[in-house]
C-alpha cells in the first residue's frame, strides 16, 4: 500500500516536470518566432496551448485524489499543495508564451514593422532561463538554485525598463509605428510576467524544501 502512494506520489512529480517541458518548448518557440516573425511557428505555439491546459486539469485531479485517498502529512503534503500550485504557475505561463506568439502576426499586421530592440530579445532570452532554473531546482529541491532567481527577477525589471524607454522613443519618431511598439510593449510585459511565474515556483520549492514561506521578489 505505502510502496503504491510512492509511485502515486512520484508519478504527480513527473507529469509536473512533463508539463513544465511543454512550457518551455511553447515559450522558447514563441521567442523564436517573434525572432524571425516566423508566422507557422507562432500558430504552433497557440495550438498548443489546450495540451498545457489539460495537463493542469490532470495533475491537479491527480493531487486532490492523493489528498483525499491517503491524507498525506509534512513534507508529502507540502509537495502536493505546491505542485497544484506550480501547475498553476506553469498554464499561466503557457497563455503568455501564446500571448507572445499572437503578437508576432499582429506586428506583422501593422502599417510599419519596427525592428525588435535587442533589449527584448535578451528579455525573451532571460525569461526562458528562468522558467528552465525554476524547474531544474523543483527536480533537483534545490534552495540555492531557487533563490538565485531573486537576482535574476531584478535583471528582468531593468530589462523591461529600457525596452520601455526604447519604444516609446520609437512611437515618438514616427506615429505610424504606435500599433507595432504597442504590441511589442505586451510582449514586454508577458515576458516579465512569466520571470515572475518562474520566480514563484522557485518560491514553492524553497516551501517543499523548508516548510517556510519566502518571498523573492517582494
Amino acid at each position: 500500500m505505502r510502496e503504491h502512494y510512492i509511485n502515486q506520489l512520484r508519478q504527480v512529480q513527473d507529469d509536473l516536470v512533463r508539463m513544465g517541458s511543454r512550457v518551455e518548448h511553447a515559450l522558447t518557440n514563441a521567442v523564436r518566432a517573434l525572432e524571425r516573425w516566423d508566422t507557422d511557428l507562432a500558430h504552433q505555439v497557440i495550438a498548443g496551448d489546450g495540451e498545457i491546459d489539460e495537463a493542469r486539469a490532470s495533475i491537479d485531479e491527480a493531487v486532490q485524489d492523493l489528498i483525499a485517498t491517503q491524507q498525506p502529512v509534512a513534507r508529502d503534503l507540502r509537495i502536493l499543495l505546491a505542485t497544484i500550485a506550480i501547475s498553476a504557475e506553469l498554464e499561466r505561463a503557457g497563455d503568455y508564451a501564446k500571448g507572445v506568439a499572437k503578437k508576432v502576426e499582429l506586428c506583422l499586421q501593422a502599417p510599419i514593422l519596427i525592428e525588435v530592440p535587442q533589449e527584448l530579445h535578451r528579455l525573451g532570452t532571460l525569461a526562458q532561463t528562468m522558467l528552465h532554473t525554476s524547474l531544474d531546482s523543483f527536480v533537483q529541491l534545490d534552495v540555492t538554485l531557487a533563490r538565485s532567481l531573486a537576482e535574476q527577477d531584478e535583471q528582468i525589471d531593468a530589462l523591461e525598463d529600457q525596452v520601455i524607454e526604447l519604444l516609446h522613443d520609437k512611437i515618438r519618431e514616427d506615429i505610424r509605428a504606435l500599433k507595432s511598439a504597442t504590441y511589442l510593449l505586451d510582449v514586454a510585459h508577458v515576458l516579465e510576467r512569466t520571470a515572475d511565474r518562474a520566480t514563484n515556483i522557485a518560491e514553492r520549492v524553497i516551501y517543499i524544501a523548508t516548510a517556510s514561506v519566502e518571498e523573492l521578489n517582494p
